[in-house]
């Protein structure tokens, strides 16, 4: 069965949802700041607020801070969104197609990339408080990175299948 237009679209969409959710967590305190009382970025910022809570604790102090208001997410959150958008751009601009990988060499990868958040959160549990929040963040890098990485060659591959069933 070939998938619809409808789904083609949206996980052509995907990636460049990831990036823009990344610009919108580290943008929103700015938002808040400037908009003008009943402006359309102050609604933006507050759906950003919004739609963190629903994934994030967004405690104050695991959080970062900027234009004097506190990220929607915690500095682990930011880390991980924020590299799975670079990772994303990564595939969009590299110069040629990366080879396909079976699903257990990516499976091994982001595994391997989750080891250091992992390692903050056992260090958490058993000392509360250990970590700080940049630790927290450069901790969820890899982790991030590899899931973008993961997402834009994943859309990359369906789109080459699709040329690749069209051609039949």
């Amino acid at each position: 069965m070939a998938p619809s237009s409808i789904t083609r679209g949206f996980f052509r969409v995907l990636p460049a949802a990831a990036v823009a959710w990344a610009g919108l967590v580290v943008a929103a305190p700015w938002l808040a700041s400037v908009s003008p009382r009943g402006g359309g970025g102050l609604y933006l910022s507050a759906a950003a607020y919004w739609v963190g809570g629903l994934v994030c604790h967004q405690r104050p102090d695991r959080s970062f801070h900027l234009a004097g208001g506190q990220l929607p997410v915690c500095a682990r959150c930011t880390g991980l969104y924020v590299s799975a958008a670079l990772g994303v751009v990564l595939v969009w601009f590299r110069a040629r197609p990366g080879r396909a990988l079976p699903f257990a060499a990516w499976r091994k990868r982001l595994v391997l990339a989750a080891l250091p958040t992992v390692a903050t959160l056992a260090v958490e549990w058993w000392r509360p408080a250990a970590a700080s929040g940049l630790v927290r963040a450069i901790a969820a890098v890899p982790l991030g990175a590899m899931a973008g990485v993961l997402l834009a060659e994943s859309v990359a591959f369906r789109s080459r299948l699709t040329r690749c069933e069209r051609t039949r």
